[in-house]
């Protein structure tokens, strides 16, 4: 149970998860969120099965539970950009002081300077901060069929 009774909320899978829900407690800051989750997700310059990607790496990393079910990280990738922005995430997770000017290089050799802005932003916000928070909020596992419903929604706004 999360340490934070989650709110009624109706909506897709995103707009509706735990993590929206135990936000939606205070609903300002939901919109806040879900706005710039909404930029850096679904209207920026990087295609959302790497940033995806990139969520599901650093979900085991942070420790959240809930996050890490939504889920299972990629072995493989379809690109090297994705590849790339994964490790990248990953290294970011375990020690985001530890990030060295020769990483930025390997970034740069297959993200413009913007492109690298928006994947610094997404994982800073929704890879550590959405799931740092879903940590410390306790929030647990998704059922399946939630999970499942997560990954349709994104497709479907993947589509769309």
């Amino acid at each position: 149970m999360p340490r934070i009774e989650p709110a009624e909320m109706e909506g897709n899978a995103i707009t509706s998860s735990l993590l929206a829900r135990v936000l939606g407690r205070c609903p300002d800051v939901l919109r806040a969120f879900g706005r710039l989750d909404n930029q850096l997700r679904f209207r920026g310059n990087l295609p959302m099965d790497l940033l995806e990607s990139v969520r599901r790496a650093t979900a085991g990393e942070i420790g959240c539970v809930y996050c890490e079910s939504l889920g299972t990280p990629r072995t493989d990738y379809p690109d090297s950009r994705t590849a790339v922005a994964t490790a990248f995430a990953q290294l970011v997770a375990q020690d985001p002081s530890g990030i060295t000017d020769s990483q930025f290089d390997v970034l740069r050799e297959e993200f413009s300077e913007e492109e690298i802005v928006e994947l610094v932003a997404y994982i800073c916000f929704v890879s550590i901060a959405g799931q740092m928070f879903g940590a410390v909020m306790a929030l647990e596992a998704a059922p399946p069929e939630e999970a499942a419903a997560y990954q349709a929604a994104l497709a479907e706004h993947a589509g769309s």
